[in-house]
């Protein structure tokens, strides 16, 4: 698309019908100058308060934003939309919340049972959210009435506009959480509480959390009360498990998400090293204003890019003048319902009212705007490049992608089967945003004007923009503080586990357009993904817990490969305890390990190309959802078994003591899930492929009491081996496996 769009810029010649701006030698001396003009600092955190990650009031927070326990039907968590791996947000063009064919399914893949688009927007990224000082929202519908007096308060959807909300609380991001668990599309549900009050709503939630009143017993599990009274204390007579401190708590998560320790910052500060000549070049564009008349400026024959217009100081945020611009970005999606205007989204107007502000959105920040796509209201561009072509002259860029069904190239459309008849009122709809603007340039609106940018001037302007990532946002191993691990407890067994369309954990993607990060003989590490090119890659992993279940996947780019794995050598063909299940490029391997190193090799059928892989791991010992599945009581109605085959599906009664087991794996790349269940005393599972013991075994679950669980991802073809150790004053206990392959 982008080769295309390129060719369509040339051939109406609008490069040959402005100068190119022109760009001065010693550029970083006029950076240096630009810089003082616009008073940036290279810390845009001045003023702000941002608290550390550790902070308990912050770790409270994630949790609270991981947990399903926030949606009307526990389907949806914060974290569904705005995940840290997706860039603060959910990769989507059109975000789904509700009504989710998987729950857990993030990003590209993430559909609605019913097929349909119901959320009409793009979710904006949690990334430096603290940056707003004005509003929230994309038409900024949560907002303080006195941007300048934040002590006049904060309005939202909840009261008119232009009055504040005395429940709003004291700051944006807190005032700003309470709506997405009262929308139906996004966490409330269509169902749930149908036709009750946005409060009721809240009030049943923050009770759910709370385990009390209507909403007592809702949680399978719930261990959130101790939590709140760990950082908000324990009055004796008020209840600590509000929904404003529920709000104020995930405000405090997304406040401290400060990711602006970037190339261009240190630049600011003085290191001329940090970006690169394209970069600065870039920069100069970017900052570029000719001096107004006042000034001694006269009319220049060039436009200036006005980037600087709205988005402007350390933050990249609008700060001057309108907060809300009209750009015509393609209009797609459901819209949102205006009678007349069904499919069509007005933007701020639908808020204040105002015709001025037809079409107008929030401008946001461009801190982290690499990793933050898809871009506009609506997600219509995947790419910074894209952007760039619609700021550079919008007409030729909206015939591209409208009337070329742009939308079916983008990753959530590209494969339904009705992409092409998706969004037909696009073309309507936008021209009604463009013809504004239109006029607006027809009266002398320096903004959208055809600016006749060279390939490279465009070219550097993406590159400054990726000067403002910081290095945090695409590491794996730094977002980890952000993302609830296993050791820090899962309240209510309704903790988000996000996975991608292969089933496998949700990973830090790669841009293998960018070129190969990994060599032969590389260490993958976990939730990180890399880019590999070439016939053959032999790599390792480590593994830090027992009972480790590990996937390791590729997709994307070109070829056929396959994956192999074995504990203790470079994986060859010929070696391979386990391989990867797919077709093509696109290649899941499952196995459950144990601590230490392991191998994993990528062996083409032929070359390959341009391939993310990528490393994660969940524990084995952990049964997701919220409830466990149940076991029949089998001791009810059969005596104890202490030496049998056991069939998938069918519980069996154990003897007191030691039991020993045996399931037939017919298969390969199957799931064994073994539990016990009921009874007395203490009993634990320990697994191999012959005899297992106490001490000498492949895995084992040795949890207090008899609830045991275990998860063998590829086990061995052949007999499979169970011990179920017991204390001897087991008694009453059911074991019962349930094996599944994927064909």
């Amino acid at each position: 698309m982008k080769r295309t769009l390129v060719g369509v810029t040339v051939a109406i010649g609008f490069a040959t019908q402005a100068l190119a701006i022109p760009i001065p030698d010693n550029v970083d001396d006029e950076l240096t100058k630009l810089i003082e003009q616009h008073g940036l600092t290279g810390d845009p955190t001045q003023g702000v308060q941002i608290p550390d990650v550790s902070n308990p009031e912050v770790q409270l927070g994630k949790l609270l934003f991981f947990s399903k326990a926030l949606s009307g039907n526990k389907d949806v968590a914060c974290a569904s939309c705005h995940h840290p791996y997706l860039g603060g947000g959910d990769g989507l063009s059109l975000a789904v919340g509700t009504l989710a064919e998987d729950e857990d399914i993030l990003g590209p893949g993430r559909k609605t049972i019913t097929g349909e688009f119901y959320v009409p927007r793009n979710t904006p990224t949690i990334f430096n959210a603290w940056v707003y000082k004005r509003g929230l929202f994309r038409d900024a519908r949560v907002e303080f009435l006195d941007w300048l007096s934040p002590e006049k308060g904060i309005s939202t959807p909840d009261v008119p506009y232009g009055e504040a909300d005395p429940k709003a609380g004291d700051s944006l991001l807190a005032a700003q959480a309470r709506f997405p668990v009262i929308t139906a599309s996004e966490m409330r549900g269509f169902e749930f509480m149908k036709g009750q009050s946005n409060e009721a709503v809240r009030a049943h939630l923050a009770a759910r959390i709370g385990d009390y009143g209507d909403a007592q017993g809702e949680l399978f599990k719930n261990q959130w009360r101790e939590k709140f009274e760990a950082v908000y204390g324990n009055s004796g007579t008020d209840e600590v498990v509000t929904f404003a401190n529920i709000t104020k708590a995930i405000a405090a998560y997304q406040q401290s998400m400060n990711f602006s320790d970037n190339p261009w910052n240190r630049y600011v500060k003085g290191d001329k090293s940090a970006i690169s000549e394209s970069q600065k070049r870039g920069a100069y564009l970017y900052l570029h204003m000719p001096p107004p008349p006042s000034d001694g400026g006269g009319p220049p024959d060039y436009l200036p890019t006005q980037c600087i217009g709205c988005h402007n100081t350390d933050t990249f945020t609008q700060t001057k003048g309108s907060n809300y611009h009209r750009l015509a970005f393609p209009q797609i999606g459901p819209g949102t319902g205006t009678p007349g205007n069904e499919t069509n989204d007005l933007g701020r107007t639908h808020r204040n009212g105002s015709d001025a502000d037809l079409f107008s959105f929030r401008s946001g920040t461009l801190l982290n705007i690499e990793v933050t796509g898809p871009f506009g209201h609506a997600g219509s561009y995947d790419t910074l490049e894209e952007v760039m072509e619609h700021y550079d002259d919008y007409h030729p860029m909206l015939t591209e992608y409208i009337e070329g069904k742009g939308w079916c190239e983008q990753p959530q459309f590209k494969a339904l089967e009705n992409c092409q008849s998706l969004f037909p009122d696009t073309r309507y709809n936008t021209d009604q945003a463009a013809k504004i603007v239109d006029d607006e340039i027809a009266d002398g609106a320096p903004v959208l004007q055809p600016l006749g940018l060279s390939e490279q001037s465009k070219a550097d302007l993406v590159n400054f923009m990726k000067a403002l990532t910081d290095p945090c946002v695409k590491d794996a191993a730094c977002l980890k503080a952000w993302i609830p691990q296993p050791n820090e407890g899962d309240p209510d067994r309704l903790q988000l586990r996000a996975k991608n369309y292969q089933g496998v954990p949700l990973y830090l993607p790669a841009n293998c357009r960018e070129g190969d990060t990994l060599t032969s003989s590389s260490k993958l590490n976990p939730d990180q993904g890399e880019c590999i090119s070439g016939k053959a890659h032999y790599l390792f992993f480590d593994v830090e817990q027992d009972n480790t279940i590990v996937y390791v996947s590729t997709r994307e780019g070109r070829g056929k490969l396959k994956l192999y794995y074995h504990p203790e050598q470079w994986a060859t063909r010929a070696n391979a305890m386990a391989n990867s299940t797919g077709t093509g490029s696109e290649q899941v391997l499952k196995i459950t390990a144990n601590k230490g190193r392991h191998y994993v090799s990528a062996i083409g059928q032929g070359e390959y190309q341009g391939v993310s892989i990528a490393y994660g791991q969940q524990s084995a010992l952990l049964e997701l959802g919220e409830k466990p599945l149940a076991i029949t009581d089998q001791c009810q109605t059969q005596a104890p078994i202490g030496y049998s085959e056991l069939k998938s599906g069918e519980a069996v009664c154990t003897i007191a003591g030691d039991g020993y087991y045996y399931v037939n794996v017919t298969k390969p790349n199957s799931t064994l899930e073994i539990r016990t269940r009921h009874g007395r005393g203490d009993t634990n599972i320990y697994t191999a492929a012959l005899w297992p013991t106490r001490q000498y075994h492949q895995f084992a679950s040795t949890r207090d009491g008899n609830d045991e669980y275990l998860k063998v991802e590829n086990p061995p073809i052949g007999w499979y081996f169970i011990l179920a150790a017991g204390d001897g004053a087991n008694q009453g206990v059911s074991i019962q496996v349930n094996l599944s392959t994927k064909e």
